[in-house]
């Protein structure tokens, strides 16, 4: 795990060493153990090194054996010994002990960009051919680790895995992208390899892009494939075992200590059981929450499932029990690391990886598990079924009847398209734009259709089937920010955090399950929870999705809500120019009141003041202290 930094310029930046030094700098979160630069007279390359697999010769970065290739790398690949195997059949001679990084040196000479569908891993990674001057920046399949671009006029390509090193290099300004800026709001989320910063984007998960003399070219080498058939219930539960014993045993593979997440859900939970039959030592780490005076959103808090998965494996569990003021002191701390507003409540992700890091520089994580595996019931059930469903035994099991009553019959089914506008549309309503921002924001931010974007997405899928369609929507929006998310917001403690459910042979394997093997409607992960029945106990494998995050609807009418009246008040409102400050000082009053719920709105206007603040945007540092509450 690592940062990489780097500049193409073709003979039009003297000083680009010295750039990208300062590029690596700022980062130097991402590894603090080793740093390495490279530069001739077209290209420099930066590196900051985590040291987690061949400590001793890893170091970046790394060439071939005449020198004529140089390669950067960020993340892990999992497969590395079987294709260091296959390399070495063919000629190849490897210098270091064991280090995955030797692999893109070597695959690249043998299979040039061909190197790519080959990789099971998470990883993001510029290679420098020096004979043909070509610069293969290259992204895994669902983007779990970042690379983010910027393109000059004068054809100069900046490149980074975060932004703060595109701004050190001094080629980019800082600016916001009013229009990303405006679609955040509407979506909680950026789309597309969209950043909030004018002229920054990623490449997309699943994509290389090529620069060599003359042509820059982008090609998305895989992209989800759908090719469900039947299988037994039992072929399937035993298929998935098989298939996640392989995945944890790849991503457990170190030469330092893996621990784990273990946030009482289904996936975490599996996950701990799964590292603990390979390593009886592995930790498990679990955020639980103040809840005096805490009201309907206690529930949130999974410390009863958790302990008692702790308790049946007999593993060491630590505990984070975060104050109902912790939001307070980690805001900024977390929309820094976080370079740019996100989804979710992330601050408590920001804590819990910092607590892991004081232990360990590895850890697990359940993250990807309902996008790929069918977990999400509340997006499939208000959707029309792709099959008949209602003689399965997941249908008239206990579970099965508690979710019938919490959604809708087929007859009031919306349709696909429907279903997911409706669900992605938030925190501020489609039919609210018109009065919830400025007039003169509106203007410079020009239009955005989430329904258009939408559309982009499903565009491209490769399937008719409606079910499908949601889960395809679901990896390239929601997984596409969630993976964003724990990405930055661990590797801001130099921990590394690995996501076993979205191992390549997992994905592919879940993708040829017919769906009345995923989710019937009203029960998800059905062939998951029937593999993994045996590993955790009974109430964790017929638990239902309740996701992770804080009681926050409750603590800000509580302990936070002088933070946020003080924070939000309408004179910071209007000082930034993008909200009306009468629209949001009425979303808060109706969530202070109770007479509705705004938590998503008020998490978003949190996190996009202390943007402004730190990025000097929007009004930039308003001369208030914010890390405390006001009396």
């Amino acid at each position: 795990m690592c940062g990489i930094v780097g500049i193409l310029h073709r003979k039009r930046l003297g000083d680009a060493p010295a750039r990208v030094k300062r590029m690596a700098d700022s980062i130097a979160h991402r590894g603090p153990d080793d740093e390495g630069f490279w530069s001739d007279e077209n290209a420099a390359l930066g590196f900051r090194r985590l040291s987690i697999v061949d400590l001793t010769s890893g170091h970046q970065p790394m060439a071939n054996e005449d020198g004529s290739i140089r390669v950067i790398f960020n993340g892990e690949i999992y497969n590395h010994v079987a294709l260091r195997r296959e390399l070495e059949s063919l000629g190849h001679v490897f210098a270091s002990h064991h280090s995955d990084t030797e692999v893109l040196v070597h695959g690249y000479e043998q299979w040039g960009e061909g190197l790519l569908p080959r990789l099971n891993g998470m990883f993001a990674f510029a290679l420098w051919d020096t004979k043909s001057r070509r610069l293969i920046l290259g992204r895994d399949r669902l983007g779990i680790k970042p690379l983010y671009i910027a393109e000059r006029p004068d054809g100069a390509l900046v490149f980074a895995s975060e932004i703060r090193a595109i701004h050190a290099s001094g080629l980019v300004e800082i600016a916001p992208d009013d229009n990303a800026v405006y679609a955040y709001f509407l979506q909680q989320n950026a789309w597309a390899g969209r950043s909030l910063f004018k002229g920054i984007r990623q490449i997309e998960g699943g994509h290389v892009l090529v620069d060599e003399p003359g042509r820059r070219t982008s090609t998305q080498y895989w992209d989800m494939t759908f090719n469900r058939h039947k299988m037994s219930s039992g072929d399937a539960a035993q298929a998935l075992r098989t298939t996640l014993e392989g995945a944890i045993s790849r991503q457990m593979a170190a030469d330092v200590p893996v621990m784990a997440y273990l946030s009482g859900g289904i996936d975490s939970s599996s996950l701990v059981a799964g590292a603990h039959r390979i390593d009886p030592g592995v930790k498990a780490y679990s955020c639980i929450f103040n809840l005096e005076n805490v009201g309907v959103d206690k529930f949130v808090d999974e410390r009863e499932f958790s302990r008692a998965v702790a308790a049946a494996l007999g593993i060491a569990h630590v505990e984070l029990e975060l104050p109902q003021t912790a939001l307070i002191g980690a805001l900024h701390d977390t929309i820094d690391a976080l370079e740019e507003p996100r989804m979710g409540m992330a601050y408590v992700n920001y804590l819990i990886a910092g607590r892991v890091a004081q232990d360990s520089k590895v850890v697990l994580s359940g993250c990807g598990g309902d996008e790929i595996l069918g977990g999400y019931v509340g997006r499939y059930a208000h959707v029309r079924l792709p099959y008949p469903v209602a003689t399965t035994p997941e249908a008239t099991s206990l579970i099965g009847r508690i979710m019938r009553r919490l959604h809708p019959p087929a007859t009031t089914r919306l349709d696909m398209r429907a279903r997911l506008l409706e669900m992605l549309g938030y925190p501020v309503a489609g039919h609210e734009t018109g009065f919830a921002f400025t007039p003169q924001f509106r203007r410079v931010a020009g239009d955005y259709s989430l329904a258009c974007a939408l559309d982009d997405v499903l565009r491209t899928c490769p399937s008719d089937n409606d079910w499908d369609r949601l889960m395809y929507a679901d990896a390239k929006t929601y997984l596409a920010g969630l993976l964003m998310v724990e990405d930055k917001l661990s590797m801001a403690h130099s921990l590394e955090t690995r996501v076993p459910l979205l191992d390549n042979e997992l994905i592919d394997l879940a993708l040829t399950y017919d769906w009345d093997l995923l989710c019937d409607g009203t029960t998800g992960k059905i062939a998951f929870r029937n593999a993994i029945r045996d590993w955790v106990p009974p109430l964790i494998a017929d638990k239902p999705k309740m996701g992770f995050g804080p009681p926050d609807a409750s603590w800000y009418r509580g302990a936070l809500q002088p933070f946020i009246r003080k924070l939000l008040s309408p004179e910071r409102i209007a000082a930034r120019g993008v909200f009306d400050p009468g629209f949001v000082t009425t979303s808060i009053e109706s969530h202070m009141d109770g007479s509705a719920n705004k938590l998503p709105l008020i998490w978003s206007l949190l996190s996009f003041d202390a943007w402004c603040e730190i990025y000097g945007v929007y009004g930039g540092d308003l001369g208030q202290p914010m890390r405390h509450i006001p009396h």
